[in-house]
């Protein structure tokens, strides 16, 4: 630019959601985050929702992000200056899920939404902040609502007063999919062949059928986990700024693009950043090297330290979240019950998991109210199933493993 600011155009992808709304509300989400939040998002210096423009898209324009992006210096920085890089993703997430929303959806500028309810407006602090515009509330960008051809489906994408009306709202829009497309997609991450177990659309309408019977059920009793909450689901290494002198200062966070208002705890997960491949300790104690390491080889010996690292900084996460903010914590922990899986898993049965589902429901059926919904001959077929879907997936990580490559 002429003043020697450095912009990023960016135009959105013609599949990331519905035409306008997805920006409008990106650029209405990175406002809010980073005036009423004091999150470092991207400042904003010109936007368009229409593909009216010169360009012929939509596009915003936004300051280029400074510093230096946190992948290219996380292998080389201190475990202590990890820590603090932690501490300060923890620290906007708490800002996130403490802001009170009125609704589930999607965060809007009140102007750029067809028509505006006064429940749907958003309260802040004071108007300065935000430069005298309201924000709202308004459709979801959620992708889980348009990936595999769910954007061409007639489905309520809000925005929603309830919980129940919300999970309603998803479970339907599944049923509209098997009902609208002949084929349902192959699952990812599945060995597809000869014996193993084939999806089916009976099965898939089967179980949608009854987790809408457990849905009213499935909420847990502490209100705060099931709140509208902001969060980024993609903080990895790529999408956070860091000063390269400095680098436990965040100077920037990137792409929030189709961040959403849902429930709390469908929101919470660790961020990609900590994330590691290997097994999750148990509990908060000390994470301690193998008790065979002074018999490892000195690559098996590095290998083992790393994991330790990664461990022990994934727990470290785990206790910062109970210290700052422990709504968070406890939104984790439903997240792993049955009632939570439940619940996360049947957002995306059009795609696949309808075996699993179908056990879980039943389990949480037989478990709160007797009788079970399936019949003896329904449960077997049931268990053989999933024992095929869990072979099958296990094929696939195997194939993987052996040549190296994702089918993503």
């Amino acid at each position: 630019m002429d003043d020697g600011k450095e912009v990023i155009a960016k135009l959105p992808n013609p599949n990331a959601g519905h035409r306008h709304f997805t920006t409008a509300s990106e650029v209405a989400t990175m406002a809010y985050v980073r005036n009423v939040l004091n999150i470092p998002a991207p400042k904003v210096y010109s936007c368009s929702s229409s593909t009216e423009t010169p360009v012929g898209a939509e596009y915003i324009i936004m300051e280029r992000s400074r510093g230096v992006e946190l992948s290219k210096i996380w292998d080389d920085i201190r475990g202590i200056d990890k820590f603090q890089i932690l501490k300060q993703l923890v620290g906007f997430e708490k800002a996130l899920v403490s802001s009170r929303f009125p609704m589930y959806g999607s965060l809007y500028y009140a102007k750029d939404l067809p028509e505006v309810h006064p429940n749907q407006l958003v309260k802040v602090e004071s108007k300065e902040e935000v430069e005298g515009l309201d924000f709202a509330v308004g459709p979801t960008t959620n992708r889980t609502f348009f990936d595999n051809g769910r954007d061409a489906v007639d489905a309520n994408r809000g925005p929603w007063h309830t919980l129940e009306d919300y999970l309603l709202s998803r479970a339907h829009r599944e049923l509209e999919c098997l009902k609208s497309f002949s084929n349902v997609p192959r699952p990812q991450g599945f060995f597809y062949g000869p014996g193993q177990y084939r999806p089916t659309a009976k099965l898939k309408k089967e179980t949608l059928q009854n987790y809408i019977k457990v849905i009213p059920f499935l909420s847990p009793d502490d209100t705060e986990l099931s709140k509208p909450a902001l969060w980024h689901p993609d903080l990895h290494a790529d999408n956070i700024f860091v000063d390269p002198d400095r680098p436990t200062e965040i100077l920037s966070i990137i792409d929030w693009q189709a961040v959403n208002l849902s429930p709390l705890f469908l929101q919470a997960r660790h961020p990609a950043v900590v994330e590691f491949e290997g097994p999750i300790p148990e509990g908060l104690g000390s994470i301690h090297l193998p008790s065979n390491y002074d018999n490892l080889s000195p690559e098996e010996e590095l290998e083992a330290r790393k994991l330790r690292a990664a461990q022990s900084l994934y727990k470290l996460y785990d206790i910062e979240l109970i210290q700052q903010c422990p709504n968070i914590s406890r939104a984790l922990q439903f997240k792993d019950s049955l009632a939570g899986q439940i619940t996360g898993l049947a957002g995306s049965l059009f795609s696949d998991g309808e075996v699993v589902v179908q056990g879980m429901v039943n389990l949480y059926w037989t478990v709160c109210f007797l009788p079970t919904l399936l019949t003896a001959e329904d449960k077997e077929q049931q268990k053989e199933d999933e024992a095929k879907w869990a072979s099958g997936v296990e094929l696939m990580e195997e194939f993987l493993s052996k040549v190296g490559v994702y089918r993503g």
